[in-house]
């Protein structure tokens, strides 16, 4: 009699087992989908689907598309907290949410950082002194990187706006 019970509480064991591995191998698969562009329009943005083909188009005026060659994520600049999430989540299930999504917006610290563009604004304006136009200078206020530089749609040249012969890089608009 005690033969079996042994021999149900091993099996009972095994499939507990079975069934922890099968639970971390999947958790450990969603989380590394997680990180991917891919699931951010796949399980709960629709409204990010142009986003996330930006991401992985070939046009490289989009800075979404730039990023990606250089193996940076979506998530490496857009980290939501579990806050956002949760709400986001809810606007999604309710239907709730608006099109086009606001336009987030980064200021300069942002983007030129020792991890992302380690660069300062100084040394940008000597890159960039050549140009006819220079719109790093310090002759110009101080605009944030995403006044020209724009993720998901044609980066503007600022400088047109007051030049108009200045050179638009392809790709770009003049608004």
């Amino acid at each position: 009699m005690e033969d079996r019970s042994d021999r149900k509480r091993t099996k009972g064991l095994v499939a507990l087992g079975v069934a922890a591995v099968v639970v971390v191998a999947a958790g450990a698969g969603f989380w590394v989908w997680h990180e991917q562009p891919s699931f951010c329009n796949a399980i709960c943005h629709t409204p990010m689907d142009p986003y996330v083909e930006d991401y992985y188009a070939d046009d490289a005026t989009l800075l979404a598309a730039s990023h990606r060659v250089a193996d940076v994520s979506c998530l490496d600049c857009h980290v939501p907290t579990l806050s956002e999430q949760l709400a986001e989540g809810v606007t999604w299930v309710a239907g709730g949410y608006a099109l086009p999504l606001e336009q987030r917006q980064f200021d300069n610290a942002f983007c030129m950082n020792g991890s992302c563009h380690s660069i300062g604004q100084d040394s940008l304006a000597q890159i960039t002194a050549q140009r006819e136009y220079n719109p790093h200078s310090n002759y110009h206020e101080e605009l944030a990187c995403g006044t020209c530089h724009k993720s998901h749609t044609a980066s503007v040249m600022q400088c047109a706006q007051c030049h108009s012969d200045a050179d638009v890089p392809a790709g770009w608009v003049v608004r």
